[in-house]
């Protein structure tokens, strides 16, 4: 194709894929996880439990204010919610506690579907209850309600 002196390079769209940050503590899992989230053009960034994950957001001993500038800006948080040192639950009262993290949605995933440990999730502020296995279904409902 001849374009004249204008360069015929095919034009590409910037397409930003959303951050998701999944804190799980078996290692297995966590990668089962991100390559679903990755199928769905995530970018997944992984821990291996809630105080690490704190750490990476900057918001460990209530030091909020490295998070805003160190750490992309997630659209979505997964956790599990058995995990040792610091529970699924007390990990999500503590983004929802923070300025920085209280507008992003979290899911929490575990193995037991207790509708008491749900509706507990939920009302603190969990956007999605997941009983694991998670599947692919539930990775598109979770990319579905990022902002």
């Amino acid at each position: 194709m001849d374009c004249g002196p204008y360069s015929c390079k095919p034009i590409r769209a910037f397409v930003e894929h959303p951050h998701v940050l999944l804190v799980d503590d078996c290692e297995i899992t966590r990668k089962l996880i991100e390559l679903l989230f990755t199928e769905c053009a995530c970018r997944v960034i992984t821990s291996d439990g809630g105080v690490n994950a704190l750490e990476y957001l900057g918001l460990a001993d209530d030091d909020q204010s490295l998070g805003e500038y160190n750490t992309p800006k997630m659209k979505m948080i997964c956790i599990d919610y058995e995990m040792p040192r610091m529970n699924g639950y007390e990990l999500l009262k503590k983004l929802k506690e923070s300025p920085l993290m209280e507008d992003v949605p979290v899911a929490v995933m575990a193995s037991d579907n207790d509708p008491t440990l749900v509706k507990k999730c939920i009302e603190a502020g969990a956007v999605m209850f997941i009983s694991k296995p998670v599947k692919e279904v539930d990775v598109e409902k979770l990319k579905n309600l990022m902002k």
